[in-house]
Protein backbone atom coordinates (compact mmCIF):
# COMPACT_ATOMS: atom_id res chain seq x y z
CA UNK A 1 0.00 0.00 0.00
CA UNK A 2 3.15 2.32 1.02
CA UNK A 3 4.14 2.35 -2.19
CA UNK A 4 0.81 3.35 -4.33
CA UNK A 5 0.57 6.30 -1.44
CA UNK A 6 3.57 7.58 -2.59
CA UNK A 7 3.07 7.02 -6.09
CA UNK A 8 -0.20 9.47 -5.70
CA UNK A 9 1.43 11.98 -3.42
CA UNK A 10 5.08 12.17 -4.45
CA UNK A 11 5.18 15.39 -2.41
CA UNK A 12 4.63 13.60 0.87
CA UNK A 13 7.50 12.88 3.00
CA UNK A 14 6.75 9.23 5.59
CA UNK A 15 8.34 8.13 8.03
CA UNK A 16 7.17 4.74 9.37
CA UNK A 17 7.84 3.15 12.98
CA UNK A 18 6.47 -0.02 13.64
CA UNK A 19 6.54 -1.72 16.94
CA UNK A 20 3.77 -3.43 19.36
CA UNK A 21 4.54 -0.99 22.42
CA UNK A 22 2.27 1.78 23.21
CA UNK A 23 3.31 5.21 21.46
CA UNK A 24 2.58 8.52 23.42
CA UNK A 25 1.86 10.31 20.59
CA UNK A 26 2.90 13.90 21.45
CA UNK A 27 6.85 12.99 23.20
CA UNK A 28 7.64 10.65 20.08
CA UNK A 29 5.80 13.77 17.89
CA UNK A 30 3.87 11.16 15.75
CA UNK A 31 1.14 12.13 13.31
CA UNK A 32 -1.08 9.33 13.50
CA UNK A 33 -0.68 5.60 14.90
CA UNK A 34 -2.73 2.88 13.89
CA UNK A 35 -4.09 1.02 17.27
CA UNK A 36 -5.43 -2.74 17.36
CA UNK A 37 -8.23 -3.08 20.33
CA UNK A 38 -9.74 -1.11 22.48
CA UNK A 39 -9.33 2.19 22.82
CA UNK A 40 -8.91 3.64 26.50
CA UNK A 41 -7.21 7.54 25.79
CA UNK A 42 -9.71 9.74 25.95
CA UNK A 43 -7.01 12.25 24.74
CA UNK A 44 -7.53 11.01 21.25
CA UNK A 45 -9.50 11.26 18.18
CA UNK A 46 -10.34 7.82 16.30
CA UNK A 47 -11.01 6.58 13.24
CA UNK A 48 -12.11 3.25 13.24
CA UNK A 49 -10.86 1.62 9.85
CA UNK A 50 -12.90 -1.77 10.78
CA UNK A 51 -12.32 -5.16 12.50
CA UNK A 52 -9.79 -8.13 11.85
CA UNK A 53 -10.61 -11.34 12.75
CA UNK A 54 -8.39 -13.78 15.02
CA UNK A 55 -7.51 -16.84 13.76
CA UNK A 56 -4.75 -19.48 14.84
CA UNK A 57 -2.15 -20.42 12.40
CA UNK A 58 1.26 -22.64 11.60
CA UNK A 59 3.27 -23.50 8.78
CA UNK A 60 2.61 -26.75 7.03
CA UNK A 61 6.39 -27.59 7.81
CA UNK A 62 5.33 -27.42 11.64
CA UNK A 63 2.00 -29.29 11.23
CA UNK A 64 4.14 -32.18 9.05
CA UNK A 65 6.72 -32.03 12.31
CA UNK A 66 4.48 -32.03 15.17
CA UNK A 67 1.18 -33.09 13.71
CA UNK A 68 -2.23 -31.49 13.12
CA UNK A 69 -4.20 -30.71 16.91
CA UNK A 70 -7.67 -31.89 16.42
CA UNK A 71 -8.82 -30.31 19.36
CA UNK A 72 -8.37 -27.61 21.47
CA UNK A 73 -6.37 -29.94 24.33
CA UNK A 74 -4.01 -31.01 21.64
CA UNK A 75 -2.69 -27.67 21.99
CA UNK A 76 -0.69 -28.18 24.92
CA UNK A 77 1.39 -30.73 23.00
CA UNK A 78 2.32 -27.89 20.66
CA UNK A 79 4.87 -25.02 21.18
CA UNK A 80 2.44 -21.90 21.05
CA UNK A 81 3.92 -18.70 20.10
CA UNK A 82 2.48 -15.38 21.91
CA UNK A 83 3.05 -12.23 23.06
CA UNK A 84 5.85 -11.10 25.55
CA UNK A 85 4.62 -7.74 26.59
CA UNK A 86 1.03 -7.64 25.60
CA UNK A 87 -0.01 -10.87 28.21
CA UNK A 88 -4.01 -9.87 26.79
CA UNK A 89 -3.33 -10.28 23.66
CA UNK A 90 -2.34 -14.20 24.89
CA UNK A 91 -6.26 -15.05 24.89
CA UNK A 92 -7.18 -16.85 22.11
CA UNK A 93 -10.63 -17.27 20.27
CA UNK A 94 -11.12 -20.98 21.79
CA UNK A 95 -13.26 -22.27 24.74
CA UNK A 96 -11.83 -24.04 27.35
CA UNK A 97 -13.96 -27.55 28.14
CA UNK A 98 -15.27 -25.38 31.46
CA UNK A 99 -16.26 -22.50 28.74
CA UNK A 100 -13.74 -20.01 29.95
CA UNK A 101 -11.36 -18.49 27.07
CA UNK A 102 -8.20 -20.20 26.37
CA UNK A 103 -5.16 -17.98 27.82
CA UNK A 104 -2.19 -19.39 26.88
CA UNK A 105 1.34 -19.42 28.22
CA UNK A 106 3.66 -18.65 25.29
CA UNK A 107 6.48 -21.56 24.52
CA UNK A 108 8.27 -18.57 22.62
CA UNK A 109 7.37 -15.15 23.54
CA UNK A 110 8.13 -12.26 21.44
CA UNK A 111 7.10 -8.21 21.67
CA UNK A 112 6.20 -8.02 18.67
CA UNK A 113 3.29 -9.53 15.83
CA UNK A 114 5.75 -9.06 12.90
CA UNK A 115 8.25 -11.27 14.81
CA UNK A 116 5.45 -13.81 15.73
CA UNK A 117 4.77 -13.98 12.21
CA UNK A 118 8.05 -14.70 10.47
CA UNK A 119 8.74 -17.37 14.06
CA UNK A 120 5.69 -18.99 12.84
CA UNK A 121 6.82 -19.13 8.89
CA UNK A 122 9.82 -20.27 10.31
CA UNK A 123 7.59 -23.42 11.59
CA UNK A 124 8.28 -22.84 15.63
CA UNK A 125 4.65 -23.52 16.75
CA UNK A 126 1.27 -22.03 16.16
CA UNK A 127 0.59 -18.29 16.67
CA UNK A 128 -3.17 -16.58 17.18
CA UNK A 129 -3.15 -13.14 15.19
CA UNK A 130 -5.51 -11.01 13.65
CA UNK A 131 -6.39 -11.29 9.75
CA UNK A 132 -5.07 -7.78 8.55
CA UNK A 133 -1.74 -8.98 9.81
CA UNK A 134 -1.32 -12.15 7.65
CA UNK A 135 -3.11 -11.67 4.81
CA UNK A 136 -0.07 -12.25 2.49
CA UNK A 137 1.70 -15.59 4.74
CA UNK A 138 -2.35 -16.87 4.03
CA UNK A 139 -2.59 -16.07 0.36
CA UNK A 140 0.65 -17.58 -0.62
CA UNK A 141 0.44 -20.72 2.06
CA UNK A 142 3.41 -19.93 3.75
CA UNK A 143 0.52 -19.89 7.11
CA UNK A 144 -2.34 -22.19 7.13
CA UNK A 145 -5.39 -22.20 9.74
CA UNK A 146 -5.47 -24.46 12.87
CA UNK A 147 -8.35 -25.75 14.53
CA UNK A 148 -11.13 -23.53 12.43
CA UNK A 149 -14.11 -25.00 13.93
CA UNK A 150 -13.48 -24.88 17.37
CA UNK A 151 -12.20 -20.88 16.82
CA UNK A 152 -15.14 -18.39 17.75
CA UNK A 153 -15.32 -15.08 15.83
CA UNK A 154 -13.65 -12.77 17.67
CA UNK A 155 -12.27 -9.30 16.16
CA UNK A 156 -9.75 -6.65 17.00
CA UNK A 157 -10.71 -3.20 16.25
CA UNK A 158 -8.04 -0.87 13.61
CA UNK A 159 -8.38 2.34 14.29
CA UNK A 160 -6.40 5.48 13.11
CA UNK A 161 -5.69 7.55 15.90
CA UNK A 162 -4.34 11.15 16.64
CA UNK A 163 -3.76 13.67 19.43
CA UNK A 164 -7.72 15.49 20.08
CA UNK A 165 -5.86 19.29 20.46
CA UNK A 166 -4.01 18.60 16.76
CA UNK A 167 -4.96 20.41 14.41
CA UNK A 168 -4.78 17.21 11.56
CA UNK A 169 -2.58 18.27 8.82
CA UNK A 170 -3.35 18.18 4.81
CA UNK A 171 -0.74 15.15 4.65
CA UNK A 172 -2.41 13.24 7.88
CA UNK A 173 -5.61 13.75 6.31
CA UNK A 174 -5.00 12.45 2.91
CA UNK A 175 -2.78 9.69 4.48
CA UNK A 176 -5.96 8.29 6.58
CA UNK A 177 -8.30 8.61 4.21
CA UNK A 178 -5.82 6.58 2.31
CA UNK A 179 -5.88 3.72 4.46
CA UNK A 180 -9.28 3.41 4.97
CA UNK A 181 -9.64 3.10 1.33
CA UNK A 182 -7.30 0.24 1.07
CA UNK A 183 -8.09 -1.09 3.81
CA UNK A 184 -12.04 -1.27 2.95
CA UNK A 185 -12.45 -4.59 1.31
CA UNK A 186 -9.48 -6.54 3.65
CA UNK A 187 -11.46 -5.24 7.10
CA UNK A 188 -14.51 -6.43 8.25
CA UNK A 189 -16.91 -3.74 8.94
CA UNK A 190 -15.19 -0.95 7.32
CA UNK A 191 -16.40 2.73 8.16
CA UNK A 192 -16.29 5.93 6.03
CA UNK A 193 -16.14 7.80 9.01
CA UNK A 194 -16.17 7.70 12.95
Amino acid sequence: MIGEFRARYPGITLELDTHDRFVDLLEQRVDLAIRIGKLEDSSLHARLLGYSPLRLLASPAYLERHGTPESIDDLQDHSLLGFSQLDHLNRWPLRRADGQPLHITPTLAASSGSTLIELAIAGEGIVCLADFMTITPRHNGTLVDVLPDCTEMQTQAVNAVYYRQTTLSQRTRLFMEFLAEQLQGQLHGSLSNH
